[in-house]
């Protein structure tokens, strides 16, 4: 059919003051080929173009060039929203993953040295168990508190706390000298991870908006790689100085550069808007605990935890005791199954942006549930390693799309919405462990297999019950 604006859009060209791009087919490889729409943007630059295989398949890229760049593109043949990938979009949110992976790090410095904390500090059996859970402790402790005060207050400010806080009190535990001292200090560095954690989550979700759910699964891998960062930092600054303390004042360095590059920033941080004058501590939650959709994210984000945070914890344990795996071996595939999950937040997460976010979280907590069963029931070790991997990509993909779901449901109070949420995902990571160690009596393949099975089992239901406010998804 013919295009009655092709004319104009020749004489544009011919017009245009600076050299055009102009498109050639490239047989068997690439054909790219004009949009009918503007071609030009203040005569300059190129505002539109698709790449397309030169076969029968659908457009699997598809580029729209300004002044900043924005890219769609297809995930198994479905098309995604424009995400804003422009300087001080990508500085942005390369900036919160970074704050994230030092909070990361900063959780698993600890596990790098404990082995040589404890005869340095004199530390019981009783006196490990409460330093390597006063962190998770802290973080509960105001989680809920820093979601709500973001909303009040404004989220960079109430972020550069939490930042600094975490920040100095992980260097104190290198001079602490007793067991007390590391607690305290442990403690108060977790009040910090609990400040930043729901308002780092709230200030993405709210700056990418309708692309949040892959926005949220590129914030979420920062986790990944802090943690990996985390081990390595702690076992190589011990490597090289030959004292332990190291480990404290190396691991968490970076966030320096996260807190000059927020202050730094203009712009980013959102705010509740309208709802900002109105939000009151506790009146706000109550408000949004009225609504069944928040009530039953909640829930499913204990659920989701608790069946997941295993992995994190007993993992390595559980391939070296029932597996048989050496210790090398466990902590490379149990890294390998990290791996996966960070793919899986990327993958899915970004999937979640063109897709119900209510039905994906159904298929994928039944491909947990599914992924759990034949990891626990088989024998044989090609399917237990395959299905570790499947279980790790699809458990972990569940937490950006869940958080993306939750900012949609929350009619704008993001900050208090979010701290919902982690708060039930402290909750769960405190439980959780403590639960399934106390079942190892029965034996500890036994143990993880319920502390696994059973939240998954439960979590299913729930996420069929959940329900997905955007009126219309656009492919």
């Amino acid at each position: 059919m013919n295009d009655p604006n092709r004319g104009n859009l020749r004489r544009q060209i011919r017009q245009a003051s600076k050299p055009t791009i102009s498109a050639r087919p490239y047989p068997t490889i690439l054909r790219i080929s004009w949009n009918s729409r503007r071609i030009f943007h203040a005569g300059t630059s190129l505002d539109k173009f698709s790449f397309r295989r030169a076969t029968s398949f659908k457009p699997v890229i598809r580029m729209r060039v300004q002044t900043w760049t924005e890219v769609s593109f297809r995930i198994l043949g479905v098309r995604s929203k424009r995400f804003n990938f422009g300087l001080s979009s990508s500085a942005f949110l390369l900036l919160m993953i970074l704050g994230y992976a030092v909070y990361a790090a900063d959780r698993t410095v600890l596990a790098s040295v404990l082995a040589l904390m404890v005869p340095a500090l004199i530390l019981t059996n009783y006196e490990i168990g409460l330093l390597g859970s006063a962190q998770y402790i802290g973080v509960l402790c105001f989680v809920f508190l820093a979601g709500h005060l973001s909303d009040r207050y404004g989220r960079k400010s109430v972020l550069i706390i939490g930042l600094v806080v975490f920040t100095m009190f992980t260097w104190l535990i290198g001079f602490a000298s007793n067991f007390l001292e590391a607690f305290v200090f442990r403690l108060i560095s977790g009040f910090g991870e609990g400040i930043f954690w729901p308002v780092a989550m709230a200030a993405v979700a709210s700056y990418f908006k309708e692309r949040k759910g892959l926005a949220l699964g590129i914030f979420y891998v920062g986790f990944d790689a802090g943690s990996v960062a985390g081990l390595s930092l702690g076992g190589l600054a011990y490597s090289l100085s030959g004292d332990w303390r190291t480990a404290f004042f190396v691991a968490p360095s970076l966030g320096l550069i996260v807190i000059v590059g927020a202050a730094g920033l203009k712009g980013k941080f959102t705010s509740s808007g309208e709802f900002a004058g109105r939000i009151r501590l506790g009146r706000d939650a109550l408000e949004l605990l009225k609504d069944r959709g928040v009530l039953l994210l909640i829930v499913f984000a204990l659920l989701a935890t608790w069946a997941s945070v295993w992995q994190v914890v007993f993992l390595p344990y559980y391939f070296f005791t029932v597996m048989h795996f050496g210790i090398l071996p466990s902590a490379l595939f149990s890294a390998v199954v990290s791996i996966s999950g960070g793919v899986g937040k990327l993958v899915l997460g970004g999937t979640s942006d063109v897709w119900k976010r209510n039905r994906l979280l159904a298929s994928i907590s039944l491909a947990v549930l599914l992924a759990y069963g034949v990891f626990f029931a088989t024998s044989n070790l090609t399917l237990d390693l395959l299905f570790a991997l499947i279980m790790g990509f699809f458990s972990s993909s569940i937490f950006p799309i869940m958080q993306a779901l939750m900012v949609d449901s929350c009619s704008g109070r993001v900050g208090t919405a979010l701290g919902l949420t982690t708060t039930s995902q402290s909750v769960a990571t405190v439980i959780s462990p403590i639960i399934t160690a106390s079942l190892f009596v029965i034996g500890v393949g036994r143990a993880v297999t319920f502390g696994a099975m059973i939240p998954a089992a439960l979590m299913l239901p729930v996420a069929l019950m959940l329900k997905d406010p955007r009126p219309s998804i656009t492919r």
